[in-house]
């Protein structure tokens, strides 16, 4: 019977010679080889083969990326977590999600829900969306580095967007998310090439607020929801997106990785626990439980010696003892002379 991990280890041993994906902060895959030394499960050990990694290439614990094994000619990819650094070339890694054929993405993905806001640009020209989402992104940065609502406000004055925006909030929209694109569920279709902004709402400590430009590439057929209406998933890859807030994005995906991560690992160990044996006792406990045996052995046996002279010898009750000393009284009485 086959369980959660059974696909791991099909394709992963130890002495396995594997490929390693790590996504750049300027955009890109810094990719690797490693081999594995320990794997059990969704958790591997991993050394990689580089002694000393370039400058631009950092991977730490909550850093997420792929792993890529070759079967034939093909090569199949899965996303992992970093949960441990054992030395300078050594990764505890835990994967998560299914090995399928490479995508050509540059970065990784994962399902989620978040506050979004977007609106599909209808008319407006490339370098004018680029424009209006230059000052959508500086006006928020402004307001992260703490500057007074007045100076935003006079320093935000010198530019008249080219388009109003009418935005359509979604409080908890669904979507699959990455650091070159989403896949966002929408009330609404859209076409191929369109431009759609975007206001990605991040739950992080403390929350951010990306601003971005998408272009579609696909959309899939309606999904008819049960009131009648219908959800389209529109895949985009992201048109502008500010390298700091693509990190932003890979910390997202990285909290939601964990936080997943642990609750599948507080399960585990509920399981566990459930199907563990009983404590073996220490010696102390085995006297006490000998003690009380011994005292219920003694009372059940006085029990029995009572009941058993009652039964032989029952106590008289008051009308026969009354009785029995009249009889001696009157005899006491007949015998004197």
């Amino acid at each position: 019977m086959e369980d959660d991990y059974s696909e791991y280890r099909q394709v992963l041993a130890p002495g396995m010679r594997i490929e390693i994906g790590i996504p750049l902060s300027g955009g890109g895959v810094f990719r690797d080889w490693g081999v594995i030394s320990e794997s059990g499960g969704d958790l591997l050990q991993l050394q990689i083969s580089r002694d000393v990694l370039p400058a631009n290439v950092r991977v730490d614990v909550g850093f997420i990326l792929d792993v890529s094994v070759w079967l034939g000619k093909d090569s199949y990819t899965c996303s992992g977590i970093v949960t441990d650094r054992l030395g300078e070339r050594v990764l505890q890694i835990r994967l998560f999600g299914r090995f399928t054929l490479r995508e050509r993405r540059q970065f990784f993905r994962t399902d989620m829900a978040l506050k979004v806001r977007y609106d599909v640009v209808d008319e407006s020209n490339r370098k004018e969306v680029e424009r209006d989402w230059e000052v959508r992104k500086e006006r928020e940065q402004m307001k992260f580095q703490g500057y007074d609502d007045f100076v935003i406000a006079a320093q935000m004055a010198r530019y008249q967007p080219a388009k109003d925006i009418v935005w359509r909030d979604q409080l908890r929209a669904q979507l699959n998310l990455g650091g070159g694109g989403i896949c966002l569920r929408m009330p609404t279709t859209a076409r191929a090439d369109q431009l759609v902004n975007m206001e990605l709402y991040l739950p992080l400590e403390p929350p951010r607020l990306v601003h971005a430009v998408g272009q579609v590439i696909h959309v899939k057929a309606p999904l008819v929801q049960r009131d009648g209406s219908s959800r389209y998933d529109v895949g985009m890859e992201f048109l502008f997106l500010d390298e700091r807030d693509r990190d932003l994005i890979f910390k997202q995906i990285s909290s939601v990785q964990i936080a997943h991560l642990r609750k599948v690992s507080d399960k585990r160990e509920m399981n566990e626990a459930d199907a563990s044996p009983a404590a073996r006792l220490t010696g102390r406990q085995y006297l006490v439980r000998a003690l009380w045996v011994l005292l219920f052995l003694l009372l059940a046996f006085a029990l029995g010696r009572y009941f058993i002279s009652y039964s032989k010898a029952p106590p008289e009750n008051e009308i026969q003892k009354t009785y029995e000393e009249s009889i001696r009284k009157y005899r006491h009485l007949d015998k004197q002379p």
